[in-house]
């Protein structure tokens, strides 16, 4: 287990030396603080002879082809495949969240696949793929294989999709979304108080991540959000959203609501009512 990690860890960006020792990761806003030997929230990021690696590169939990309508994107290469994959880990702790054994996995057995980024675009070609995603987990804590991944891809004229949270730093915003063409970004709710109770996250830096895609990317974005019922389903909660986002990204993005089911750490709550998604 050990050599494989070994074989699939490379040096990692976004982070810097503190005065005490550890090392302080930037790539996302937990900016976790790390002694040797430490991983982070997400565990596949980790100080290693004072630097940090990602351990994962190279690895994933599984590949799919799936159409384009499921990560969700309606507006982007429409009735076309794609070619999904994820890894393990993840930099949220949600209570509900629908693919923990992936996310939330910390055994290297999860990760029972390997692919060079090369043979991932190549791949997606063969299959007649006209889109690579990245999804399952979020890739913004794989960013290095994802960054190496899109490249490879925009070599064969494949686009790429990242399914993520939009947790990330301001800092490594522009160098994560420079290689994506599309988005989608789950808006989990609009309470800070979900976001902390639920998540141990927060809110505004995903806010600031659907701005930074309107204001400053080309990248074509969609919205997902989960309900929950009784957590962040109700009309004020939703108007409210819906409002900032008309306002602040225009009436034509596209907001998916999805149904949540019992998983994970929260099974006391139930399954979301059609009646609530129409």
């Amino acid at each position: 287990m050990e050599q494989l990690i070994q074989n699939h860890t490379v040096s990692g960006k976004f982070w810097h030396a503190l005065d005490d020792g550890r090392i302080q990761c930037d790539l996302c806003p937990r900016y976790c603080k790390l002694k040797e030997g430490q991983r982070g929230l997400c565990y596949v990021r980790a100080n290693q002879n004072h630097q940090m690696v990602l351990t994962t590169y190279g690895l994933s939990s599984g590949f799919c082809i799936d159409p384009i309508e499921k990560k969700p994107l309606n507006h982007f290469l429409p009735g076309t495949p794609t070619f999904s994959f994820g890894t393990a880990g993840c930099n949220l702790s949600c209570k509900f969240c629908q693919n923990w054994d992936i996310s939330k996995s910390r055994e290297i057995e999860t990760l029972s696949q390997s692919a060079s980024p090369e043979t991932i675009a190549k791949t997606a070609k063969k299959y007649g793929c006209r889109s690579v995603a990245f999804t399952y987990n979020d890739p913004v804590i794989f960013y290095e294989y994802a960054k190496d991944v899109a490249e490879a891809c925009h070599q064969e004229n494949i686009k790429t999709v990242a399914v993520t949270a939009g947790y990330i730093t301001e800092q490594a915003r522009p160098a994560f979304f420079e290689f994506i063409d599309a988005a989608n970004i789950d808006l989990k709710s609009f309470s800070e108080k979900f976001y902390q109770k639920l998540c141990a996250g927060h809110l505004q830096p995903v806010l600031d991540t659907l701005l930074y895609l309107k204001k400053e990317t080309s990248v074509w974005f969609e919205i997902t959000t989960l309900l929950i019922p009784g957590e962040n389903d109700s009309k004020e909660e939703l108007n409210e959203m819906t409002k900032w986002i008309v306002n602040n990204l225009g009436p034509d993005v596209p907001l998916h609501f999805s149904a949540f089911h019992p998983d994970y750490k929260l099974t006391n709550k139930p399954f979301t009512a059609l009646d609530t998604l129409l």
